[in-house]
């Protein structure tokens, strides 16, 4: 098994929908798809998304050249049935880049699936659950009334869990946002809000206290990253529980938030964590600490991302029951991978082997644009 060639595949596809919040807006989806083939002809794909402008150091631009330039070569000849070598290689090879390394990664556990004829979540130690609900997003766009025709039309399609920009300069337009959210969704519906880490102390605890009527079920990264002793006494502060995501990007950040009580769960995003392994040793470090996790990310994405989030969400025994792996919803109309099975608002974890999705190669190796 080992390692043949590691092709990078650069999308720039359309979205079906502009979709933002405080950090920025996304207006299409910039994507790096990897191919990894091995010598006994076994494919492996991964993918990793740039996201909103600013939300990340990396672009589709620097994903491109870290992954031809720097991890595929470090990884060409080596055995992937070797795999805790490998992957230390992957993570050694350069400091940083998690998004560039979680499409690496992704890739190699696609091909040991494949190899050894189980799913993804079989390597990583579960399945807790092989159907997930997913999250309906509502992005900053969206004014009140919007918002109310938005969440009635997905509450129609079986959403029953929605999460919900924030970050008006105007906080009473936040707070008549989530009032609207909240009647169109009814009572028995659980809302997030996620701010983005655009509030000072003062302002997030207003808003969040004007909040607290609505029931909300967590606030996610009100304030800014770094400034954990401030998002600790918000915690202290408010009835809402905070939910910590632009904070966390390895075990030790979970150890710091533990050690100062700053948040009541945390959100993974697989690609900004720097794969499956990092992803759970965090979600191993939040249980210890009692704390459960949210998984997913928003942004557009191939199914082929979202997969790899399913097959995380099914190995956590601290994953809450909704997901935010709900950026191939968010993506235009597309033939280069193949769908999720989504029925109700509620995802199906793909069971073939690896991550169980199919790519059109052929179709992928025209729609690659160059990057760089």
């Amino acid at each position: 098994m080992k390692i043949k060639k590691i092709e990078c595949f650069p999308l720039i596809l359309p979205i079906a929908e502009i979709y933002g919040g405080a950090a920025g807006f996304l207006e299409d989806c910039r994507s790096l798809i990897v191919r990894l083939e091995t010598e006994d002809g076994v494919e492996g794909w991964g993918e990793a998304t740039q996201g909103r402008p600013g939300n990340t150091y990396e672009t589709l631009e620097t994903m491109q050249i870290m992954a031809e330039r720097c991890f595929a070569p470090a990884l060409a000849g080596m055995d992937l049935e070797q795999t805790g070598s490998v992957l230390r290689k992957l993570q050694r090879a350069r400091y940083g880049h998690p998004l560039t390394k979680a499409a690496m990664e992704t890739a190699i556990f696609d091909a040991l699936g494949k190899l050894y004829r189980v799913p993804v979540y079989r390597l990583l130690g579960g399945p807790y659950r092989t159907e997930i609900d997913l999250v309906g997003g509502l992005g900053l766009d969206l004014g009140p009334q919007a918002i109310e025709a938005q969440v009635r039309k997905l509450k129609q399609q079986g959403f029953n869990t929605f999460k919900l920009k924030i970050g008006q300069k105007d906080r009473a337009q936040d707070v008549e946002r989530v009032r609207m959210a909240r009647e169109a969704a009814g009572p028995e519906a659980s809302i997030r809000v996620d701010g983005n880490a655009s509030y000072t102390f003062a302002d997030a605890r207003e808003l969040l206290a004007a909040l607290a009527p609505f029931r909300i079920t967590d606030a996610e990264q009100p304030l800014a990253r770094s400034d954990l002793e401030s998002l600790a006494a918000l915690r202290r502060a408010v009835a809402i529980p905070i939910a910590a995501q632009e904070s966390i990007s390895s075990p030790e950040d979970v150890l710091a938030v533990a050690k100062l009580q700053a948040a009541d769960l945390l959100k993974i995003k697989l690609t900004h964590i720097g794969g499956f392994t990092r992803s759970l040793r965090v979600a191993a470090v939040a249980e210890a600490a009692g704390m459960p996790v949210v998984v997913g990310q928003g942004s557009a994405c191939t199914p082929l991302l979202s997969a790899a989030e399913l097959h995380l969400h099914a190995s956590l025994n601290n994953a809450q029951p909704a997901g935010e792996m709900t950026g191939f919803l968010r993506l235009a109309a597309q033939k280069i991978v193949a769908p999720i099975e989504v029925s109700g608002a509620r995802a199906r974890v793909p069971a073939k082997p690896g991550l169980g999705i199919e790519v059109d190669a052929e179709r992928l190796r025209r729609a690659a644009v160059s990057a760089h």
